[in-house]
């Protein structure tokens, strides 16, 4: 494990992202299957991917765009990395494994799992 920590103007970068996330979903329903027991509220959700791909765009010295789109332009968009041209990341809260989605198998991507340190997120634990 590798822990990232974040410089302030980092922190508010990725959180400013997050909102913006936020703010664009609102209104959006979140998919049947979602277990809305176990889900945190989506703003912090937000915050937290965030600023784990922003630890992660940190560690391997690669550009993190911080992109936000509308919920309708999610098509034209889901294929692209979080990090860098192949970078995608995922984040944990209570494991330290996360899914592979076939879609994305023999694409070339590189999966980095992160777990941002609960309650600020101003580190981030690289799992893998």
């Amino acid at each position: 494990m590798i822990l990232i920590e974040l410089e302030s103007w980092e922190y508010e970068w990725a959180l400013h992202v997050g909102a913006r996330r936020y703010i664009e979903n609102w209104g959006k329903s979140d998919a049947p299957h979602y277990d809305k027991k176990r889900m945190e509220d989506d703003r912090t959700a937000q915050a937290a991917a965030c600023v784990g791909e922003l630890a992660v765009a940190k560690l391997v010295n690669q550009y993190w765009s911080g992109h936000v789109w509308k919920a309708d332009q999610h098509k034209d968009h889901k294929g692209k990395p979080d990090v860098g041209t192949n970078i995608e990341v995922r984040r944990v809260r209570t494991s330290t494994s996360a899914a592979v989605r076939r879609k994305q198998l023999g694409k070339s991507l590189v999966l980095f799992v992160v777990r941002p340190v609960a309650p600020e997120f101003r580190a981030v634990e690289i799992l893998g």
